[in-house]
């Protein structure tokens, strides 16, 4: 739309106006043998003027103004017929000059609110792709673990406890069933942001339950524990809460050895206390390139919150997040 409002003044104006200004100068030079040149000359210089100042930097329009002001100033001299054409013709440059300035004030705020909006856009699709690899890495990444375990646990069980090949294969399907939903829902709000993307609810604390059962495997025994005054929180403070212990058991699934995991949610006066515990040992990973730990934190510092992973006194690993619940919330954009 812009761009059409200013493309008939620029289809007006001189691709060189440096060089109009100096032609303009050149004819008005020629006064003293033909008088008549004058206003032949200083009309077209007044446009030249209007045309540097409103697209040349200050310097280069100061320069040309103060030509056309001694060209102006020159005519008066006593060899001259037109002595009369000073006061007018100056006025004529100064307003031209101004007039020009003013437009091109006025071009180069436009352009700048151009320019910060492209940049503000630019910042926001920058945080939401960021969101979106959270949200990616948060719940895909956790499902394709499990998928992964639960397989290499039923090729092992398969001929000697068929029953066991049988339990992993049905979380499997689960798993499988539910991921392919999250990433409908994920799909469909980058299809279409305009809509509620209904596919899937956002995930909450509620659904820790069941987190914890497709999760579970035969070996690895999860046990969830929730105290203190249960209450509604934000949406966006539950599902941070929610992938953060998803994201603390997607760790024990893929790093530690561990036979028992332990869930804890303490609903405190003030805070939200997250805590996830196994018996298992820490095993490095190679070339580990995954954002676990790093992307917890970042969710939690949306929130304010503190993240504490290492590991525990009794052995294995403990991961504890606290997060204010009286708190600010963040803005949809760092959502």
């Amino acid at each position: 739309m812009e761009r059409k409002t200013h493309a008939a003044p620029e289809s007006f104006r001189p691709y060189w106006p440096e060089a109009f200004v100096v032609l303009s100068l050149a004819v008005c030079g020629l006064a003293p043998w033909h008088p008549q040149a004058i206003f032949w000359g200083g009309l077209p210089l007044a446009f030249a003027l209007f045309c540097v100042t409103s697209l040349r930097p200050a310097r280069t329009a100061g320069i040309a103004l103060a030509a056309a002001l001694a060209m102006a100033v020159s005519t008066g001299l006593p060899r001259f017929e037109h002595t009369g054409a000073v006061v007018p013709f100056a006025l004529l440059f100064a307003v031209a000059w101004a007039v020009g300035f003013a437009v091109g004030q006025r071009r180069r705020y436009l352009h700048t609110l151009v320019r910060q909006e492209r940049d503000r856009a630019d910042r926001e699709a920058a945080a939401e792709r960021l969101r979106i690899a959270r949200e990616l890495h948060d719940s895909i990444a956790h499902s394709m673990s499990v998928i992964s375990v639960q397989a290499c646990f039923g090729r092992l069980v398969l001929d000697d406890r068929p029953q066991d090949a049988r339990s992993a294969l049905e979380a499997i399907e689960t798993t499988g069933r539910e991921t392919l939903v999250e990433l409908r829902r994920m799909l469909g709000v980058l299809h279409d942001d305009t809509h509620d993307a209904g596919l899937a609810p956002t995930p909450k604390l509620a659904d820790l339950n069941r987190l914890t059962e497709r999760t579970r495997r035969p070996g690895l025994r999860i046990d969830l524990a929730i105290t203190g005054h249960v209450r509604p929180l934000p949406p966006g403070l539950e599902a941070a809460a929610y992938r953060i212990v998803q994201e603390a058991l997607t760790n024990v699934v893929k790093h530690a050895d561990a036979s028992n995991a332990h869930v804890t949610v303490a609903y405190g006066p003030g805070e939200l206390t997250l805590t996830v515990t196994d018996d298992g040992s820490i095993r490095p990973a190679p070339g580990r390139t995954g954002r676990g730990l790093p992307g917890m934190r970042e969710r939690l510092a949306l929130y304010g919150g503190i993240l504490q992973a290492g590991p525990a006194a009794t052995g294995g690993f403990r991961v504890r997040a606290s997060i204010p619940v009286d708190g600010p919330q963040p803005s949809a954009a760092a959502r």
